[in-house]
Order: C-alpha cells, then structure tokens, then sequence
C-alpha cells in the first residue's frame, strides 16, 4: 500500500506538473475514507469514528527515513513503509505488535511457500 500511496503522489503531481498538486493528506485520505467509499463501505469503516469498525496502523516516526518526524501526513504518504509499521489493529484484533505479527508464523509461511514452489518447479 505504501508504494500505491506513493505511486499516487507522484503521477498526479507529474502530470499537473506541479509539485504541490496534491496533498500528502489528500492521497492518505483517498487511502483510507474515500477507498471504503467506494469499495460500498464508509458507514463502516475508512474512518476513526464511533460506530464503526477500528482499522488502525501505528507507525514508528524514529527510523532513518522517518525521521525526524515534522509532517506526519507527509512522512507517511512519501517516507514510511511496511518496515515502520509497528502496531496493526483490524477491528479491535491486534494482528501485530512491536513489528512481529501476532496471529500468523511468518517463518512457517515463508518455508512453507518455498516447499510449495519447489515441488512446483520440480513437475
């Protein structure tokens, strides 16, 4: 997701030629609130706000590339990646914590895919 944002940021203010054609805020907001819109879902969620479902990212503002952290909007559309996100929360399930997923064994999976792809090339 953080390369479509990015990706986003990019070919709008490319093709307007204009560095300031769109927001950081603007691209996240399309991101979030207006991508539940149109997938028939902003009752629902795409939004912090009472009565709807809680999707929730925190991202950490001290690594090398996102720091130091004076624009949050724009360190995350232009800066942050999925090695920053430290926190991850889909309705009131916390799937990962301090980096490390907490519902899946992502060493499993990645030898699992390997062993299945092995025996795929092996056919």
């Amino acid at each position: 997701m953080w390369s479509v944002i990015r990706l986003a940021v990019g070919l709008a203010r490319g093709e307007a030629l204009d560095e300031f054609a769109v927001s950081a805020r603007r691209v996240l907001q399309m991101a979030t609130i207006d991508g539940a819109r149109a997938l028939g879902l902003g009752a629902v969620t795409g939004s912090l706000t009472p009565g709807k479902r809680a999707d929730l990212v925190m991202v950490r503002a001290d690594s090398v590339h996102t720091a130091p952290l004076t624009d949050p909007a724009s360190t995350m559309a232009l800066a942050a990646g999925a090695e920053d996100v430290d926190t991850v929360v889909v309705d009131g399930r916390i799937l990962k914590r301090h980096g490390r997923l907490t519902t899946l064994d992502a060493d499993r999976i990645a030898r699992d895919t390997s062993r299945a792809l092995a025996a795929l090339l092996a056919r």
